[in-house]
């Protein structure tokens, strides 16, 4: 979600996609292997992007409202690794979107000319069963009107496309578009983050697509209607995406303390959001790292002043802050272990780290994907996540040194007619609640990320977990027995699939049903081998859904 009135909501849906090449579903975006060479040299980019920042720093106060924009640059001190030839060449980051923006092409060609910065080079992807967008906005996404509404995905594609761009000049950017409802009808919370979202997290993992995803989503996880089993039923997507080591990145929501419900139109409007504490939804899940909002200090010059503070509108009557809490469905992942002591919970405790959010926190978590893609690039292109296990054990406690800065002023309190309506959680020294481990500053986090990475091997245990964590989700198949006579029957169950939606069951690749989730996402059929004319034999079960494919075995005798 992003806040209005910054400078990225003023595009419009009129334009020519300049920038942008439409690729055909299962059509791979171009390798860093393939494109190797055909760019500008290690001297060049170096050259191109020195008189960036120079241009930058000269008419910074001309620039200042620019949002994502210098501010960033100099806050992050990433210009420190432009100078090194680390620019995100060679790496490429997904911005998953709800609807597409055929104006992005030009709004990106006037960003660079601004910021005198290179060309960004965008692609675009259909990964959800569509090779365009639907000839009509959803219903659901209208009915929910600037929050989720294909319209208002306009203003959020081109803050995430140029706030990775703003870190990672030379990454490409793939344009992921996974409108909801490619499948079925789904409930209102599921036209704001749709189901599809981890589908494509499914498609560019598994084609390699991309190094580093990123999402932005701030929808309450009690407004999902089928609650935590929907929620859980997106696993196998970022599960996925964690076993190939590709980082997912999503913002903590906009609302302060409390969280956006998927009710009508509105932003963070006291009718529209939850009554007490909160979370969103996807950046709760411990294979994704939730990324809080913080605002630069920073001179008139572009120069540090001081610690970022919180991120929080509500002292002066606007109702956006940074979202940050404890998840009501998933408890505290190991890496967390080592704040119990502060967080005093056995939930998840949101946000991991912290970004810019002046746009919005939709702002904050592209920022850091950009970062990871500067992070991939010195990592000699191979992917950096995820990367909880090492912030948490490594680099959060070694702070300042790599590349971590502390966050220590500001909360995220509810403040209505002048009081607080809704208690958050305030920034302290070290880690905290409110913004995690505080923000970075990329010239020492990318190579203390990269070298943590490498000397600890956590990556290669955590995809590993990862993997197992997913083959669990695979193999949840029940049957009431595994050896079947001819004129005999067993019971199938299986869990964990989206709820409503359908599930096909095969039997040795031939479809015999198409089953439908019970609202608590399980799924039953009675398998009757003489109706299904199965022989003596063994014989291989598939349930295949949107997100989960699960598998068993059984023997007729």
């Amino acid at each position: 979600m992003k806040i209005p009135g910054g400078r990225a909501t003023a595009i419009g849906l009129s334009g020519v996609l300049a920038a942008s090449v439409l690729l055909p579903l299962g059509v791979a975006a171009p390798s860093s292997a393939a494109t190797a060479g055909s760019g500008p040299t290690k001297s060049e980019r170096i050259k191109v992007l020195t008189k960036a920042l120079n241009f930058m720093r000269k008419d910074y106060k001309k620039l200042l409202q620019d949002e994502p924009g210098p501010a960033d640059v100099f806050d992050y001190q990433v210009g420190d690794l432009w100078k090194r030839g680390i620019d995100g060449t060679g790496t490429t980051v997904a911005v998953i979107e709800g609807w597409d923006d055929p104006a992005i092409g030009s709004f990106m060609a006037a960003e660079d000319k601004a910021l005198d910065l290179p060309k960004a080079q965008i692609s675009t992807i259909y990964p959800t069963g569509r090779h365009k967008l639907p000839a009509k906005c959803p219903p659901g996404m209208i009915k929910l009107g600037d929050y989720g509404s294909c319209s208002g995905w306009a203003g959020e594609l081109s803050l995430d496309v140029l706030s990775v761009h703003i870190m990672a000049p030379y990454a490409r950017i793939l344009i992921t578009v996974a409108p909801p409802d490619s499948e079925i009808t789904d409930d209102a919370a599921s036209q704001v983050a749709p189901p599809e979202f981890m589908q494509a997290v499914e498609y560019v993992t598994l084609h390699h697509l991309a190094n580093v995803i990123s999402i932005s989503d701030g929808t309450a996880e009690s407004t999902y209607s089928h609650g935590h089993e929907e929620i859980y039923a997106q696993d196998p997507g970022e599960l996925t995406a964690a076993e190939f080591g590709v980082p997912i990145l999503v913002g903590t929501g906009d609302c302060d303390a409390v969280q956006h419900l998927a009710v009508g139109p509105g932003d963070c409007d006291q009718k529209l959001v939850t009554k007490t504490r909160a979370t969103a939804a996807w950046d709760d899940s411990p294979w994704v790292t939730a990324v809080g909002g913080t605002t630069p200090n920073l001179s008139d010059t572009g120069q540090r002043l001081g610690p970022d503070p919180v991120w929080n509108f509500g002292p002066f009557g606007v109702n956006f802050g940074e979202g940050a809490g404890f998840s009501s469905v998933f408890t505290r992942p190991d890496y967390q272990n080592r704040v119990e002591s502060i967080t005093h919970s056995k939930w998840r405790s949101v946000p991991d780290i912290s970004m810019d959010a002046a746009d919005g926190t939709s702002e904050a978590g592209p920022l850091l994907a950009g970062v990871l893609a500067l992070a991939t690039q010195l990592n000699h292109g191979n992917n950096v996540g995820p990367i909880n296990d090492v912030l948490y054990n490594v680099l959060g406690p070694a702070g300042r040194k790599d590349g971590i800065a502390d966050v220590v002023s500001g909360n995220n309190d509810v403040i209505r007619n002048g009081k607080v309506a809704v208690r958050g959680f305030s920034a302290a020294k070290g880690f905290d609640v409110a913004s995690g481990w505080g923000t970075i500053l990329a010239s020492a986090f990318v190579p203390a990320l990269v070298s943590a990475t490498k000397a600890a091997s956590e990556d290669t245990a955590v995809r590993a977990q990862a993997a197992i964590a997913l083959a669990e989700l695979e193999h949840r198949v029940q049957l009431t027995r595994h050896d079947v006579s001819p004129g005999g029957s067993a019971t199938l169950s299986a869990e964990g699939f989206l709820p409503g939606h359908p599930v096909a069951l095969s039997i040795d690749g031939r479809q015999v049903a198409v089953l439908h989730a019970h609202p608590d996402g399980s799924v039953s059929y009675v398998i009757r081998p003489a109706s299904l004319g199965l022989h003596s034999a063994q014989h291989e079960i598939k349930l295949s859904s949107m997100l989960l494919v699960a598998t068993d075995t059984f023997r007729v005798s």
